[in-house]
């Protein structure tokens, strides 16, 4: 029995190499182990060219985690510090636990053979073979999700000549690599034959495994054998600590602090963790970094002139009051409020969650809530950074710069701006609004970049546009489309509870001249806007589209397949940049009929493709036109976040029923698309939300949507100490605590700093994240994706937030000396996960479909005018429906 001296918590350090399920490994460890894990990285500079103050190191903890990774245990720049672990003397040893690259690692160093696999195995589910020994004590059926394109030859019989003389060979050290003891094995795939599973080694305390077994998809065994091997670790470490190894005599330059001194010392709890450089929940969050340059301006003064100005050319619209009225939304919809308050021709930011012909949102748990953010000519102020140049601009209301600045950390800059923001006195009685005022627009992918160390790619755009672009909107109405209610709110200073009344009055008066002449109706009615709208139809009658070549694109494919057989990622999202040409409209029209045109696409893509996270913004020299399906992250004023990610697409067609769609979409190459996004996004939220806090409430279903059948999951995250939501529902049907009147301070920042971690969106970069972005900057030519595959929604004064992923989008920028061209080009980005599992034509396939479901918004038939002008249609209710839809439209 143990001594009760060492009965403390125990200390394991987590060697990451660059992984992006690390944080998920650490959580389960300290979970199922009660340890404190500190993590650092495979090149920390303190110990890269240091490796006896590694060792040294090491002395501070009981047990260590060689974690996966990209690349390959043959690459020295791949593994880093943990090639000092298997060369550790035997007065320094500790235990050890090899995962995936870690385990490759461990048994390269004791004479395995790097090789690679057949049939790459990335987000594969497999019955694994073991016989209970060692970490897989008391283990029963293990189902291990396997990340491993490369594999481990211990020139063992079984993986020679396929077979064994006798059962018990299976589990026998091999004359190449004697001190390697099998643990585990995967007969899997024929091609693929044996492949070595788990190993221990047979004198020292290293053991490894080369599945994943924190991953969502691998059964409850896996806690078991973690928890094996830390009981086996504990083991070690104290017969280690009742019968210490006497250390070679060394060079007096050489000699050290006493090995088993520091060893008792740390078991006897002598020294503290914090001590150690590095924390517990150390996980892999990007460095914090401050304002460096002596020429940077404070963000606290950047919030101060947004909400009090500078007297002069600034207003001064303190946030300390939301105003706030409601009042039913009846059939009103979101297009009607823009028009009522003359949105379509000015700068706006609509993000609107589009209906079904009920006018409910299209799906449970999404899509509850739309958001008008109204910009106010020459007075709504924005945000403009630059990710070449770092350089942060305050614009006017008339989109002059007012003040720029260079920062080192643009987000600090934000959560610096948008806690100064916080309103002083909330609105009277609770409200479900999760939009009360505050900063809308997007995040470019670049900027996304930015915040995991991947230099973008150079800019090549004659207009450049800004990698995040934010406005500051002081006035905003919002549907809560579940319970039909529209909020009209402002943070425009003390007294704006005018405007807020008055608004409401209008509103109101809308609501009631449409239940006059509509009701609800089964059938869908997209309206025809052809007929009365000349401009619109000789527009879309001269576009053109243009998709990227084949050819480039499957070569793309084979490129990031290739990289993938390498052991350099598990999964590529390759995209590509498509386009629509158009002629200018004759004659010319004004800025203010230009931006109309573009309401009038994007109410026609919203139609052609509803989706619950659609959007339109017209600001700065863009126009957006977004019909996106996926939510990228959204948090409350408690910061309980959600996360939806897809992967896993089946075009709509005539030849492809639901059953159909659901049985490809469960097949093996969407399920690993999805579950490896799944993973990475559980890695984000664990990042910032802690072991035991992230939970996953929908794995892999099947939604439809009007063009697309997608496979989506659903992962949330809640901080320590705030009630959890157990259902999908809950979480759209927020309690009380959602208004903020009851949000601790403490929990205002998880959802900003999750949101901030999880920054580019995982689903458009693929795992691991860092080396798989470095991968498509060359996949992709280089080329910037801007924009697309961005990020975009709001940040709300009172700590709430809501992203979608920037998809089925449609951008245009105007160009400088754009008015004398003769041709428009809107550009349309698509692309989709590319696996081992892949083939570049389907790939291809993939990509076009979801370009082409985002050009209907631009295109036009004689024969879609002519069936919405009844002609095709057999049902008399549905022509009179389309006819009332006319004649109120014409009356607006």
């Amino acid at each position: 029995m143990a001594p009760a001296f060492i009965a403390r918590t125990g200390r394991i350090l987590y060697l990451d190499a660059y992984d992006s399920f690390s944080n998920n490994i650490v959580a389960q460890v300290e979970q199922r182990t009660g340890a404190r894990v500190v993590t650092i990285r495979i090149d920390d500079d303190r110990f890269i060219k240091d490796p006896m103050g590694f060792v040294d190191y090491l002395k501070n903890f009981d047990a260590v985690i060689a974690g996966p990774g990209p690349g390959t245990a043959t690459e020295s720049s791949d593994v880093g510090l943990m090639q000092e672990l298997w060369k550790l003397e035997e007065a320094d040893l500790l235990p050890v636990l090899g995962i995936c690259l870690g385990f490759q690692s461990m048994t390269r160093a004791f004479g395995g053979k790097i090789e690679r696999l057949v049939e790459p195995r990335h987000g594969i589910i497999t019955e694994v073979l073991h016989k209970g020994r060692s970490v897989f004590q008391g283990v029963s059926q293990l189902m291990a999700t396997q990340y491993h394109s490369l594999q481990v030859n211990i020139e063992h019989r079984i993986q020679t000549k396929r077979a064994v003389r006798y059962p018990a060979e299976l589990w026998r050290p091999t004359e190449m690599c004697p001190h390697l003891e099998p643990l585990a094995w995967d007969f899997d795939s024929w091609r693929n034959g044996a492949v070595l599973m788990a190993a221990k080694h047979t004198e020292k305390p290293f053991w490894g495994v080369q599945f994943h077994p924190e991953s969502i998809c691998t059964n409850q065994e896996g806690d078991h054998i973690i928890q094996n091997w830390w009981l086996e670790a504990q083991v070690w470490v104290r017969e280690r600590l009742l019968h210490p190894v006497a250390r070679e005599e060394m060079p007096l330059q050489k000699l050290r602090r006493p090995t088993a001194m520091r060893r008792f010392s740390s078991l006897l709890g002598m020294q503290d963790l914090t001590d150690i450089e590095g924390s517990p929940n150390n996980y892999t969050q990007r460095k914090s970094s401050t304002f460096l340059r002596k020429f940077s301006i404070d963000p606290a003064t950047i919030a101060h002139l947004i909400a009090l100005g500078d007297s002069k050319s600034l207003p001064a619209l303190p946030p300390d009051i939301v105003h706030c009225s409601t009042t039913g939304s009846g059939q009103l919809r979101v297009s009607d409020v823009c028009e009522l308050l003359g949105t379509a021709q000015n700068e706006a930011i609509v993000l609107e969650s589009c209906l079904q012909p009920n006018l409910l949102p299209l799906k449970v748990g999404t899509g509850r809530y739309s958001i008008i953010g109204l910009m106010i000519p020459g007075e709504t102020l924005r945000l403009h950074y630059y990710v070449d140049s770092k350089k942060l601009e305050l614009r006017d209301g008339n989109d002059q710069i007012y003040l720029e600045t260079k920062v080192d950390d643009v987000w600090t800059c934000i959560k610096t701006i948008m806690h100064s923001l916080r309103p002083k006195q909330q609105p009277k009685g609770p409200t479900f609004a999760p939009f009360w005022g505050g900063l809308m627009g997007y995040v470019s992918y670049e900027a996304g970049l930015e915040t995991i160390d991947v230099e973008p790619s150079p800019r090549t755009e004659e207009a450049p546009i800004p990698d995040i672009c934010f406005a500051y909107i002081t006035r905003s109405v919002v549907f809560d489309h579940k319970v039909k209610k529209i909020y009209v709110q402002s943070i425009r200073g003390p007294n704006d509870d005018t405007w807020v009344h008055d608004t409401l009055e209008k509103i109101y008066h809308a609501v009631g001249q449409k239940s006059q002449v509509s009701t609800p109706c089964p059938t869908p009615s997209p309206g025809n806007p052809f007929d009365e709208d000349y401009t619109l139809r000789k527009y879309l009658q001269s576009c053109r589209t243009i998709c990227a070549p084949r050819s480039e694109y499957c070569q793309a494919v084979a490129s990031c397949q290739d990289s993938i057989a390498r052991g350099d990622s598990y999964e590529l999202c390759l995209t590509s940049q498509n386009e629509v040409h158009t002629l200018q409209p004759s004659p010319r029209p004004s800025p203010m009929e230009n931006n109309g045109l573009s309401w009038k696409l994007y109410k026609k893509l919203a139609k052609k493709n509803p989706a619950p996270f659609g959007a339109y913004l017209r600001i700065h020299n863009m126009h957006i036109l977004s019909s996106s399906p996926e939510r990228f992250m959204s948090w409350d004023r408690n910061g309980c976040s959600q996360c939806r990610p897809i992967k896993g697409t089946v075009r709509k067609d005539k030849k492809i029923s639901a059953a159909d769609a659901h049985a490809i979409l469960n097949t093996s190459k969407e399920r690993a698309e999805n579950l490896m996004i799944v993973d990475l996004v559980r890695h984000q939220l664990h990042g910032v939300y802690g072991a035991g806090h992230v939970h996953v409430s929908q794995l892999m279903e099947v939604e439809e949507y009007e063009t697309l059948y997608q496979l989506v999951s659903v992962v949330n995250a809640v901080p320590p100490g705030v009630q959890k939501a157990k259902t999908p529902e809950e979480w759209e049907e927020p309690q009380d605590y959602v208004s903020g009147t009851n949000t601790a301070a403490s929990n205002a920042s998880y959802g900003l700093d999750a949101f901030v971690q999880s920054l580019p969106a995982g689903s458009m970069t693929g795992a691991p994240k860092k080396r798989s972005c470095e991968l498509l900057k060359d996949a992709e030519n280089g080329r910037r994706r801007g924009i697309y595959a961005g990020v975009l929604g709001y940040l709300d004064v009172g700590g709430a937030g809501d992203f979608s992923v920037i998809i089925r989008t449609a951008v245009k920028v105007d160009k400088p000396g754009s008015e004398d061209a003769t041709e428009e080009t809107w550009h349309i980005g698509a692309g989709g996960a590319v696996t081992s599992q892949s083939t570049p034509e389907g790939e291809f396939e993939e990509m076009e479909s979801k370009f082409r479901s985002t050009a209907l918004a631009f295109q036009y038939s004689e024969d879609e005018s002519s069936k919405q002008k009844g002609n095709l249609s057999p049902d008399p209710v549905g022509i009179h429906w389309r006819s009332l839809i006319r004649q109120v439209e014409f009356l607006q």
